[in-house]
């Protein structure tokens, strides 16, 4: 039924009955001369609003479209990836074209580049196909680009994914970093008595979810009185920490693959995890299950920060801007044999 009221005020535009900046008939009018529900007026108007014919005002109304502005309405979105063959990446892409296809609009995937030099190239790229909004899940160097800053200065419609930088205030959708980090961390102290916990990253915690993973860790340690340590290492140089790794008795790796590469160090020094050294990391990347020991870590959804992440630019392209800006996904608890436990146990 939402059609009939969707053809209606199409054929309004068209035929010039409603001219630019136009305010429509109310929700209001039109369910009373449909005879339909709210709902159904509103997905006739939400599907014109993307489409490029209307505009909202917020507690105004729907209005025409210049046609100029509707021309240019692209049903392209930007997304802009950390790594084509990352597992997170993969997962908010897939997430994000199955909420996506079914409305019509199609992605526009871009890659990060390890030094960035490339990267306001490709952002000229999406923004000459002229995209109607962005999705970016950034690299570290993706959040110091000089196009990103500007994207939102502009407020342009754009939403990120997994994690964001101090200074760019904008919508996002992360894991529940924080909860995640308190959980994993509590485990360690409640379950297995560690009292000294390291907590190891590779990028400084101004980024959005490394900060939140140590802030989790940190209230947990407050909370149960433990003692955390922050540090930061050089990607390729954990070996040389092994010395001073051994003095904690629980290592709290920021993400998985440094959790592995931690391991890995320990062992080749003689030292046994978790025998002398409990080791915890953070995503459960496929790999996670497989290492010796296996890794106890903490999940995240990938897929569902895609999902989400689509939902809020489209929110976006309709209504102009949604009164929640950051937006998170719950995490769980996997636990595994790394941090001492025997057998494998999901809370």
């Amino acid at each position: 039924m939402y059609k009939v009221v969707k053809e209606y005020l199409l054929n309004k535009i068209k035929t010039g009955e409603l001219l630019p900046d136009d305010r429509v008939p109310s929700e209001k009018e039109l369910m009373e001369m449909f005879q339909v529900s709210r709902i159904t007026v509103r997905k006739a108007i939400d599907e014109l609003v993307i489409e490029g014919y209307l505009y909202r005002l917020q507690g105004i109304g729907s209005f025409v479209r210049k046609k100029e502005e509707h021309e240019k309405a692209s049903n392209l979105i930007g997304v802009f990836l950390s790594s084509a063959s990352d597992f997170l990446s993969v997962g908010i892409l897939r997430g994000i074209e199955q909420h996506i296809s079914s409305l019509g609009f199609h992605a526009v995937v871009q890659f990060a580049d390890e030094n960035g030099s490339s990267e306001r190239e490709k952002f000229q790229r999406l923004l000459e196909l002229n995209v109607s909004g962005f999705i970016i899940f950034p690299h570290i160097s993706t959040l110091k680009n000089e196009s990103v800053k500007r994207l939102v200065v502009e407020k342009r419609p754009i939403v990120f994914v997994d994690r964001t930088v101090e200074g760019m205030d904008g919508y996002s959708v992360e894991s529940d970093n924080r909860k995640g980090a308190y959980d994993v961390t509590k485990h360690l102290i409640e379950v297995h008595g560690y009292r000294r916990i390291a907590f190891i990253t590779w990028e400084k915690p101004k980024v959005s979810s490394v900060k939140d993973r140590f802030h989790g860790a940190s209230l947990a340690c407050s909370d149960m009185n433990a003692n955390l340590t922050l540090i930061e290492v050089e990607r390729g140089r954990v070996k040389q920490l092994c010395q001073e790794l051994k003095n904690f008795d629980a290592i709290f790796a920021c993400t998985d693959l440094l959790a592995v590469e931690i391991m890995s160090g320990l062992q080749m020094c003689g030292v046994q995890v978790p025998r002398d050294v409990a080791v915890v990391g953070f995503d459960d990347l496929p790999f996670s299950v497989f290492v010796q020991p296996s890794l106890t870590t903490v999940r995240q959804y990938p897929e569902r920060m895609g999902e989400k992440a689509a939902a809020i630019l489209l929110s976006l392209l309709s209504w102009g801007e949604i009164p929640i800006k950051k937006h998170y996904v719950p995490t769980k608890l996997i636990v595994r044999n790394s941090c001492g436990c025997v057998e494998h146990h999901h809370f």
